[in-house]
């Protein structure tokens, strides 16, 4: 399985984050990390990540997300990408987007308060939605 893992630091102890790392996994073995090149095609990815308020105090990887995309027909195309959102090694809460029908279109949000600002409401979704769609253009 393939996957992109984020983390995100507040390095500058504001209360919010400021840097952003990326990590591509395959096999749960580490790839790459992000270059200059993916930079440019993940600050898009990176915005929306950021409205999230997923993020460790200081230098912590504690907190991350991973993305990955899930093909069950096996016809080549996604039909599902999850969003999981680790403390540690555990899984605090995850979303997924869902095509259903296979045409390029999530009919299906699952999303808890993905945003964390206590609420699980329609911008968690379209938030899950857009991360989904922004993953699938790295073509990762």
């Amino acid at each position: 399985m393939r996957y992109l893992k984020v983390i995100a630091q507040d390095r500058s102890g504001q209360g919010v984050a400021d840097t952003l790392q990326f990590e591509f996994y395959e096999n749960g073995q580490l790839q790459r990390e992000a270059t200059a090149a993916d930079l440019k095609r993940l600050k898009s990815f990176s915005t929306l990540y950021l409205k999230c308020a997923w993020f460790n105090d200081g230098e912590g990887e504690a907190r991350h997300l991973r993305i990955f995309s899930q093909n069950p027909s096996g016809d080549g195309t996604p039909e599902m990408v999850r969003v999981d959102f680790y403390q540690g090694s555990v899984i605090a809460y995850k979303a997924a987007a869902r095509d259903l029908d296979n045409d390029g279109v999530f009919e299906l949000i699952l999303a808890s308060d993905v945003d964390n600002d206590g609420r699980a409401n329609r911008t968690d979704r379209n938030r899950v939605r857009s991360l989904a769609r922004e993953f699938l253009k790295l073509g990762w």
